[in-house]
């Protein structure tokens, strides 16, 4: 009996290629357009931060099951994925199964084609569990228990990793802007996390700057602030040694500067969160495990986009019997103390432009880990360096100007690069590809039930 799998050669010219198993190439085009998160900086907080931290976890605490489990926002690229499951999967011989959330910023065909080809490539990697999803939803539908995406996050979780990585503030919105906002999406989050025995890791990415908080929200997470400095002598005292801050007068101070401001958020936020985590049962403590931040904002003074990753850890501690009966003392998480080691935490905070400046091995290095993700996303990285060098390793957006510390340009190499690059737009061929329209195919009367517009108040 003739084996239909086995290759048929040359000379059968008529019959060749019948009932044979090949593989088809579908001549992937080679993206050139790099965007400002495929600088080095990103990769550093993507290496040294998130990759880090979750490969410590993985570590002390093995799933019984060799499964990671990660809520994220990945992109169309799904970089942050292809890393994880090459640097933590591989070795540890873990399986990553995700749910990731990616509403496309440019819809439209190039956007959905694109996507797909990011999905298939990453299905395909050995360590991948066939049961990770990829919606194309806004994740802030995860506050709405009528939403697919709270289906899909309540019975995929509860996670080891929940990474939201946004290019914006987290705290944009107002309070009563929407229902569905971030502010609700992370409660929501934090209460399908409490019935998880073990440590996870919470990572946020988000602006910083005044331009981007909202003005009613910050006040509300600095007095956050100030209730500590009033009631925690210790914070206090490590509050004016770090920050110069101890009362009221001197935060109002600080807050008018740009790391001020920046710092008063972060910490604000933090204790909101171990806010949600102590009215828990069992109650959880929240501990900064890293800060890192760089300039977006043109002209900024400090770093006004910051990953923070945050550890929420279960604590063992009593619940208040409110009948009586139970004679054990209740315990509460010691916020007085967390608040101090967040302050601590926040005093190590990096500043990753600085710090690629300053080391060029390390820079190096970066480059390195960039170029090798890129290319696994089809990207033409023959001119990346080139793009690094004239777009600025430091510096924020493409339209920015060059910081003069950093990077000195002359006159004449500024001319010819916009030149060239006016050149390349002008003569450069876009293609357009046919793709599907949405990541996984699902029945349209589904969609019909959870899509809804967020209400205005």
């Amino acid at each position: 009996m003739t084996d239909l799998t086995q290759q048929v050669s040359p000379e059968d010219d008529y019959t060749a290629g019948i009932g044979v198993a090949l593989d088809y190439d579908f001549g992937k085009p080679k993206k050139t357009d790099f965007e400002p998160w495929h600088k080095p900086r990103k990769q550093y907080v993507r290496e040294r931060q998130w990759t880090q931290l979750i490969d410590e976890l993985m570590t002390e605490y093995i799933p019984s099951d060799k499964i990671v489990k990660y809520l994220g926002l990945p992109g169309d690229d799904l970089l942050d994925l292809r890393y994880l499951h090459d640097n933590v999967c591989v070795p540890k011989e873990l399986k990553i199964k995700f749910l990731g959330f990616n509403r496309g910023e440019n819809p439209g065909p190039d956007h959905d084609a694109s996507l797909e080809i990011s999905r298939d490539e990453i299905s395909r990697l050995p360590f991948v569990d066939q049961q990770s999803q990829l919606l194309p939803d806004d994740f802030v539908k995860i506050s709405s228990e009528n939403s697919m995406a709270y289906d899909y996050s309540k019975n995929m979780g509860p996670f080891d990793v929940i990474n939201i990585d946004l290019c914006d503030s987290i705290a944009k919105e107002g309070v009563g802007d929407f229902e569905e906002n971030h502010y609700n999406t992370l409660n929501t989050l934090m209460m399908l996390q409490s019935f998880r025995k073990e440590p996870w890791l919470l990572l946020l990415t988000t602006r910083s700057d005044k331009s981007r908080v909202n003005s009613e929200v910050f006040e509300i997470l600095k007095r956050v602030y100030l209730e500590n400095l009033n009631s925690c002598e210790g914070f206090m005292k490590k509050s004016s040694t770090i920050n110069s801050v101890s009362d009221e007068k001197s935060l109002e101070a600080y807050c008018s500067s740009e790391s001020g401001f920046s710092n008063i958020f972060l910490i604000g936020l933090s204790k909101w969160i171990q806010a949600l985590g102590v009215d828990q049962t069992p109650q959880k403590e929240v501990e900064i495990k890293s800060i890192m931040g760089y300039k977006v904002k043109s002209r900024a003074n400090s770093p006004d986009l910051i990953s923070i990753a945050l550890q929420i850890n279960p604590t063992t501690n009593l619940a208040t019997d409110r009948i009586g009966l139970a004679t054990h003392k209740s315990a509460r998480v010691n916020e007085c103390a967390k608040a101090i080691a967040m302050l601590e935490k926040l005093s190590q905070q990096v500043d990753v432009d600085d710090l690629l400046h300053n080391d060029t091995s390390l820079l190096d290095s970066m480059i390195a880990g960039s170029v090798e993700l890129l290319k696994q996303a089809r990207y033409d990285v023959s001119n990346y360096n080139t793009w690094v060098e004239t777009k600025g390793i430091f510096r924020t957006h493409s339209h920015d100007k060059l910081t003069k510390e950093k990077i000195v340009e002359s006159v004449e190499d500024r001319e010819k690069r916009m030149a060239d690059e006016k050149k390349a737009e002008m003569y450069s061929n876009k293609i357009t590809l046919s793709g599907p329209k949405f990541v996984e195919k699902l029945d349209p009367s589904q969609w019909e039930k959870y899509d809804k517009k967020r209400p205005k108040k």
